[in-house]
């Protein structure tokens, strides 16, 4: 009863936020350019309701395998016997690193950007826009992690909090919506905002192949792809992928074919 209570609300809560945040794109929004919402939103919410039935489905998760880790005593904090203050900052910094490391190998390995540019193909940034991914994407991720989760023992409580904040600053990254320029520029030292993630999907590969952090900005600016402004402020910006047309980038079946296309 208690985890049929806490899946709806988490259902209420995740899609209690986008509704949040599409109010705030109508009201203050970054780009007044048309959305095409009509004909965008199918396809970014189609795929996002069918994210969230694999999901559903799938029974090993990164949390039930750190938690299968904690029982059995498996990977290096479970073998030491990690204190919550060694714990904590490991298990952010592990797993913000393996997602950085995973999405960067999406650009550029051909098969994983196959699924990838699903992702980037949408012509237009909103809300809506954190929750097109292909499913085969989303499931390749995951058994990407699991195996980092399960040798380097993850707290699962840990990872359960993370993974939680890391849904809310997807939906923000992506949001249509004006930050106050002083706000941007300072939260940028050590998060991900919606202007750093803008640039990652511009039309222009020199910006698409930057900014790869989920949650923080310290990965890019370690490993040397950070980028904080457009290659030339003041031009046009355009979102989406120049060899994926605006017709099919909107069209759920087309989306779904897209790695083989």
């Amino acid at each position: 009863m208690d985890a049929l209570i806490r899946e709806y609300a988490w259902f209420l809560a995740f899609w209690g936020v986008i509704v949040l945040l599409g109010a705030i794109e109508f009201l203050f929004p970054q780009s007044s350019e048309n959305a095409d919402r009509a004909r965008r939103w199918p396809t970014n919410f189609g795929l996002g309701i069918l994210n969230g039935l694999i999901v559903s489905l799938v029974p090993v998760l990164s949390v039930g395998s750190a938690q299968w880790s904690a029982d059995y005593d498996v990977g290096l904090l479970n073998w030491i016997a990690a204190s919550w203050w060694v714990a904590l900052p490991c298990t952010l910094l592990v797993k913000s690193l393996g997602q950085y490391a995973f999405h960067l190998v999406s650009h550029h390995n051909p098969l994983l950007w196959r699924l990838h540019r699903v992702h980037h193909c949408d012509v237009h940034l909103d809300v809506s826009s954190a929750l097109r991914s292909h499913p085969l994407e989303m499931i390749t991720s995951i058994g990407f992690m699991i195996p980092i989760v399960v040798i380097c023992g993850l707290s699962p409580i840990v990872l359960a909090v993370y993974e939680g904040i890391e849904v809310l600053v997807n939906m923000l990254t992506h949001a249509n919506m004006r930050v106050p320029e002083r706000v941007e520029r300072y939260v940028r030292l050590l998060l991900v905002t919606p202007g750093l993630h803008r640039l990652h999907h511009s039309a222009v590969q020199a910006e698409t192949d930057s900014n790869y952090g989920n949650v923080f900005s310290f990965w890019d600016r370690l490993f040397g792809t950070y980028r904080g402004r457009a290659i030339q402020p003041g031009m046009t910006f355009r979102f989406g992928l120049d060899d994926v047309s605006r017709e099919r980038a909107r069209d759920l079946g087309w989306q779904l074919k897209l790695p083989w296309g």
